[in-house]
């Protein structure tokens, strides 16, 4: 046998080597038979068996998935069973902290070859309030231009905007563009009330309204719980600023 028909034989067979391992990747199966005690086995790729975890998260959450931002099932190795075995996952507890124990088994005439927990992330959608349109540093925002927005939780910083109240009349920082979610170090919030200025106390609870005059005793911003002298009776009592020199004590 010549050189160049062994050659030619050689690359032949590499290419088909090659091509049955990305086959065998992208399918997630062993190729060929591989028998273990008589039977033939195949291979379950991690991907297949996170593709199962997802469906059944999504299954026991059918009724909140609209609310589900992502779930991230755990690193898993490859599983080798037999051809006839199935896999079968359940819920096995309470979400907590973001995490949803899962059981997962292997099953041959009804009977489990293998049982392992697994725990699967899950990230919930949280609602706040991003801009409408590109603006440029030192825009000032109004009502219309922001709009509520579900972003997921991990995404979310602790000092977002929930109430759209404490971005009206603030101005960006910097440019943000559309749909960037508002939070606190992005606005310039303007103090509403100053320390030793004079305010309105409003107690509003059920059918009763009762207006009074106070002094601040603290700077405030929209939202900010400050306290406050009622100038009748000398009470200091603790508020929510709600406006230009008004505060809420009824809360």
């Amino acid at each position: 046998m010549s050189f160049k028909l062994l050659s030619k034989i050689a690359m032949v067979t590499f290419a088909m080597a090659v091509f049955i391992f990305a086959l065998e990747q992208a399918t997630g199966y062993r190729l060929g038979a591989q028998i273990a005690h008589g039977e033939e086995l195949v291979l379950l790729s991690e991907s297949e068996i996170h593709k199962k975890i997802i469906k059944s998260v999504q299954e026991s959450y059918k009724s909140d998935l609209n609310n589900i931002a992502e779930i991230s099932p755990p690193r898993l190795s490859p599983i080798r069973t037999s051809q006839d075995s199935t896999l079968d996952l359940k819920v096995v507890g309470d979400l907590r902290n973001g995490r949803l124990p899962i059981e997962l088994s292997i099953l041959k005439a009804e009977k489990v070859i293998r049982r392992q927990r697994l725990f699967v992330k899950i990230d919930f959608f949280t609602k706040t309030w991003a801009l409408k349109s590109d603006y440029e540093a030192g825009h000032k925002i109004e009502l219309d231009h922001i709009h509520e927005v579900k972003v997921p939780s991990r995404k979310i910083s602790r000092d977002h905007i929930s109430n759209p109240e404490l971005a009206i009349g603030a101005q960006l920082i910097r440019a943000s563009k559309a749909n960037t979610p508002l939070k606190k170090s992005l606005l310039r919030i303007p103090k509403l009330i100053k320390r030793a200025s004079i305010v309105e106390l409003i107690f509003k609870k059920g059918g009763i309204y009762l207006v009074a005059e106070g002094e601040a005793l603290g700077d405030g911003k929209r939202g900010d719980m400050i306290k406050v002298k009622n100038l009748k009776s000398k009470k200091i009592v603790t508020g929510r600023v709600i406006g230009v020199n008004k505060v809420d004590v009824g809360r």
